[in-house]
């Protein structure tokens, strides 16, 4: 069955399990619940097909704008700051080879010129609406170089000083765990990730940042290599985790697992925020960030989350692909979804706007790069029963049924996120 749909299905386990608790309940949620319930994969592609014709209606003449003509004559002025970042780029691949150390360090002396260049937010708030106005004109390594420079630009901008923890998966990972000198797919992720989160804290003296990998019963010992590494860089603070010791130990975040069959991502991931809590730690907010092991979000951009966070209501941020400034990139660069995906995220969309509306207007609940502030995860936790893929969904349900006071408890971040499908095995 298509993910997409399977998600959709799972969307309907969680509007029935959670009704009485969310007090949503209208008509139209219930004939969406029961269409989705009784959809088959037959009929799903029927919908698929038939989706553009209902697109298509209501597309109007073409908008009309009032312009500040101020603003129209500042915009014909040469800016020789951006000159020099065009120049630089304008050799560079249209898309980023995940296994390429070298394209990695480009990316991140690129971003360090832009914070010279350009060392206010708005500046480069700026910069960054104009790269995303026109996405496929610029190379990837521009656009995640826009955003590394704000998400650093906005992380040291803050006063409270504040733990991370990173939480990653493992699961088949043998091959991408290593260089590409081993593997053609190695992204050598466990050191790319190291150098991700010291180029973002280098100037953040006060805050510390951690990772936990999470070995979600892998058969080829991802879990044992990542350790080998560990050892091998000394690192002090990585370590790795096994899900089949939560299940051994009776961990309250092993409920519902026989075995690690059982779980696919979630039980892992889980796992992981459960130990992040409760590590000792320096007086600092503590905020927990899971990720997926491959490169295609660079961690680097976590201050993008952590800036959303620094509002008392946001419990948790999504980082977000499809949300307007997100940058999607394809091996042909940032093209954005192909017309088969963009569809069934516009129907998956719908029914999750109408099934679980409490997850807000957000496009992109299900990109790997979350963070979450660590006080709502205890209880939260305890409360999970999904360890499948799609945990996301009921993870952010019961934030948002426990703790939400009136005000909106989950935000976006766009980012920018690069496909690495080749040794993908989650889904």
């Amino acid at each position: 069955m298509d993910s997409y749909l399977k998600m959709m299905k799972r969307m309907v386990d969680l509007y029935d399990q959670h009704l009485q608790q969310s007090g949503h309940q209208t008509e139209k949620s219930d004939r969406v619940a029961s269409f989705i319930r009784d959809l088959d994969a037959p009929e799903y592609d029927r919908v698929l097909a038939g989706l553009p014709t209902l697109l298509s209606q209501g597309q109007g003449a073409v908008p009309r704008y009032n312009f500040d003509q101020d603003c129209i004559n500042r915009l014909t002025q040469p800016d020789d700051r951006w000159i020099r970042i065009e120049e630089m780029v304008t050799i560079s691949p249209v898309s980023l080879d995940l296994t390429d150390k070298n394209q990695a360090l480009q990316t991140f002396e690129l971003a360090d010129l832009l914070l010279d260049l350009y060392p206010s937010e708005n500046e480069l708030t700026g910069i960054e609406n104009r790269v995303v106005a026109e996405p496929q004109k610029y190379p990837a390594i521009l656009h995640l170089a826009v955003k590394l420079a704000l998400s650093k630009t906005q992380l040291n901008a803050l006063t409270t000083q504040i733990h991370l923890t990173v939480v990653v998966p493992l699961f088949k990972e043998h091959n991408r765990i290593q260089s590409r000198k081993i593997h053609p797919a190695g992204e050598d992720f466990i050191r790319r990730k190291v150098a991700e989160l010291n180029w973002l804290y280098d100037s953040k003296a006060d805050d510390t940042f951690d990772l936990i990998f999470v070995d979600d019963g892998c058969p080829e010992k991802s879990g044992l290599i990542a350790s080998n590494i560990i050892a091998k860089e000394g690192y002090g603070n990585v370590r790795v985790l096994f899900l089949e010791h939560a299940i051994a130990s009776g961990s309250p975040m092993a409920k519902g697992l026989k075995s690690t069959e059982d779980s696919q991502k979630g039980g892992a991931i889980q796992y992981g925020l459960w130990e992040a809590i409760h590590q000792p730690r320096k007086q600092a907010e503590l905020i927990v960030l899971y990720t997926d092991a491959d490169l295609s979000t660079n961690i680097g951009q976590a201050g993008l989350l952590i800036k959303r966070l620094s509002n008392k209501k946001t419990l948790c941020a999504l980082g977000s692909r499809y949300d307007p400034g997100g940058i999607y990139c394809t091996p042909k660069g940032a093209q954005g979804l192909s017309d088969n995906d963009r569809l069934k995220l516009i129907f998956r969309h719908y029914v999750r706007a109408e099934l679980l509306p409490q997850l807000g207007p957000g496009v992109d609940t299900q990109c790997g790069f979350k963070a979450i502030k660590a006080e709502v995860l205890t209880d939260t936790l305890k409360q999970m029963v999904d360890k499948r893929f799609s945990f996301d969904m009921e993870l952010l349900l019961l934030i948002t049924l426990n703790y939400d006071q009136g005000g909106r408890t989950i935000a976006q971040a766009p980012i920018v996120w690069i496909e690495s499908n080749a040794e993908s095995n989650f889904y």
